[in-house]
C-alpha cells in the first residue's frame, strides 16, 4: 500500500473535503481492494492451470534451470522479510498518519514492490525466466491500477502533504538515497505475524511446480510450449 493512513481508521478531513466525501472514497478503495484480491487469485489460478503444458527450455538438472529456481527462492525470502519490514513502520501507528518513513521513505508502495518480487520468485520456480517476467508484469498491471485508487484516496485525505510526498518519493522503484527513519518505532507484533502468515503461501509454489515438472518428466502431461 502507498504511504498510507493506518488501516481501519479514517483520516481527518482536509478543509476542502467533507467527511461524507471521505467515506465515499474509503468505500471505493475497499471495493477496489476486493477486486485486487480477486484479480490476483484469478492470475494465480490461471498460472497453475496453464503450467502443466508449459515447460522450461533449460534442462531440469542444468545450472541455469537450478540457478533460476534458487534465485526465485531468494526473491521469496526477500519479499517475506521486506513485507515484514513495512509492517514494522505501518502496523504500530495508532492514529491516521501519513506514513513516510523506513521503506515508505524510498518508495510510496513498498508492499506492492515486494509482492511483485514474490510473484517473480514464484514464476522462477518453473525454471523459466520468461514465465517469471510474464507473471510479474501481470501482477504489476493489477498493482498499478490499485495504486491509482489508493493515491486518489490519500490525496483526498491529506491534500498538500501527500502531494509533497509524491514529489519526493517514487511510486515504485526505490530511491535509496531518500531513506529516513526514526530511532525507535512502535511495532504491532500481531500485524507482523499476520504478514508472515499471509506470505507463507508464496513458498507453496516450490512443491507445486516441482510436482508439475515431475508429471511432465513422467509423461503424464505433455508440454506444448517451451520457454527460456
Amino acid at each position: 500500500m502507498s504511504a498510507t493512513a493506518t488501516p481501519h481508521t479514517t483520516p481527518h478531513p482536509t478543509s476542502a473535503q467533507a467527511p461524507s466525501s471521505l467515506d465515499a472514497v474509503w468505500a471505493r478503495l475497499s471495493h477496489a481492494q476486493v477486486l485486487r484480491r480477486r484479480a490476483l487469485g484469478i492470475l494465480g489460478t490461471l498460472a497453475v492451470l496453464a503450467m502443466p503444458w508449459i515447460g522450461s527450455a533449460w534442462p531440469d538438472e542444468g545450472s541455469v534451470h537450478q540457478g533460476l529456481e534458487w534465485a526465485g527462492l531468494a526473491l521469496l525470502v526477500l519479499a517475506l522479510l521486506g513485507r515484514c519490514a513495512c509492517m514494522l513502520y505501518l502496523g504500530g501507528r495508532k492514529g491516521a498518519d501519513l506514513v513516510a518513513e523506513g521503506p515508505y521513505s524510498v518508495s510510496r508502495n513498498p508492499l506492492y514492490v515486494f509482492s511483485m518480487l514474490a510473484v517473480l520468485g514464484i514464476g522462477l520456480q518453473t525454471g523459466s525466466l520468461a514465465v517469471g517476467l510474464v507473471l510479474a508484469l501481470a501482477a504489476f498491471g493489477v498493482f498499478r491500477w490499485i495504486v491509482s485508487e489508493e493515491e486518489r484516496m490519500l490525496h483526498a485525505a491529506f491534500g498538500a502533504p501527500f502531494e509533497a510526498y509524491c514529489a519526493r518519493v517514487p511510486r515504485f522503484l526505490p530511491r535509496w538515497a531518500a531513506w529516513r527513519s526514526p530511532q525507535h518505532v512502535t511495532v504491532d507484533l500481531q500485524g507482523v505475524w499476520k504478514t508472515v502468515r499471509d506470505a507463507l503461501p508464496y513458498f507453496l509454489s516450490i512443491p507445486v511446480f516441482e510436482a508439475i515438472e515431475a508429471a511432465q518428466d513422467a509423461g503424464w502431461v505433455h508440454v506444448h510450449l517451451w520457454l527460456y
